[in-house]
């Protein structure tokens, strides 16, 4: 009976020592499994949502040239804006990369082209078929024109193609223009205002919006204001971008002032869709981009407030 008093005795704490035990080691694989699953978890989402790599990529022209671009997709794809960057004249696309980051981590679809005589884009093929290098110093009015309705509108080529594989919506394209990339820019975007829709089928009028960073007033010959009377322009969405005190500063505010007039002939009202941004730095093109603090963030800002995806709005449109 002794004996028997003492086992049922001993049984208690033996068998709340076996269920701690338990309690204990169920803890411990519950903890053991949120400490391995969130960081699954968290690399899965960031793997999700990591934004596509950018990539070089090649435009063939219409006139048989081959120039580099730099291309930044976005993870919005359907729902991207699309932005096209038009460098100055005598620089490239490099010195804009973390505009161009900034760009596309709000979720914009971002292609900056070297155009012919620039950056990755200097040397050509002649019709003897020897390498020959563009000379920027005997480059004229032709060349312009060239590069706006052929290097450009094979930008574009290359975004339509990008559109129907559903990884950004063309229309709603916004073009930066920087300092002569301003003349270019506008130019440009007038061209692709003149193509009107074929019954269903459209061709063009997808440029929603500009930006213009310490705007040049002319190329070549070529004007930006020569765009200021296109109703289709000024009707634009559009920001302007100068570092005070620079001589591209005085121009933004003329060009601004400019389109101010005629939004207000147009509206016959208060004057939406225009913005002038002065940077207290006092620089210009790549450098007030690249070293201003506050002009990048304004940019995606402008970009994102303007140019409005929806059903009713900018939809995605299939360009078979």
């Amino acid at each position: 009976m002794r004996v028997t008093a003492t086992t049922k005795t001993l049984q208690g704490p033996v068998n709340r020592h076996r269920f701690l035990l338990a309690a204990f080691y169920l803890c411990v694989i519950a903890v053991a499994a949120i400490l391995l699953t969130h960081p699954v978890s968290a690399q899965a989402k960031k793997k999700e949502d990591a934004p596509p790599k950018p990539s070089s990529v090649t435009l063939k022209t219409k006139d048989g040239l081959s120039l580099r671009a730099f291309y930044f997709p976005s993870n919005r794809e359907k729902e991207a804006i699309t932005v096209l960057l038009v460098h100055e004249w005598q620089g490239q696309a490099s010195p804009y990369g973390t505009l161009v980051v900034a760009l596309r981590d709000a979720g914009c679809a971002v292609l900056v082209p070297d155009y012919r005589g620039h950056g990755g884009s200097k040397e050509y093929i002649d019709a003897r078929g020897e390498e020959q290098t563009f000379n920027l110093a005997t480059m004229g009015k032709l060349d312009v024109q060239r590069i706006i309705t052929n290097d450009l509108e094979e930008a574009k080529r290359f975004l339509k193609k990008e559109n129907n594989k559903e990884k950004l919506n063309l229309n709603a394209l916004v073009v930066i223009g920087v300092r002569e990339g301003c003349v270019l820019a506008t130019h440009w975007a007038q061209r692709d205002w003149s193509f009107a829709p074929i019954g269903s089928k459209k061709r063009g009028q997808d440029v929603k919006a500009l930006v213009l960073i310490s705007p040049k007033k002319i190329l070549k010959g070529i004007a930006l204001d020569q765009t200021l009377t296109n109703p289709a322009i000024v009707s634009l969405p559009i920001m302007l971008v100068s570092g005070k005190g620079t001589p591209e500063d005085s121009e933004a505010i003329r060009i601004h002032k400019r389109i101010e007039v005629y939004k207000k002939k147009m509206t016959r009202g208060a004057v939406t869709g225009l913005e002038l941004k002065q940077s207290r730095a006092s620089l210009s093109g790549p450098l007030l981009v690249k070293n201003a603090p506050d002009v990048i963030p304004a940019v995606v800002k402008f970009v994102k407030e303007n140019v409005i995806i929806s059903d009713d709005e900018n939809p995605w449109i299939n360009r078979e």
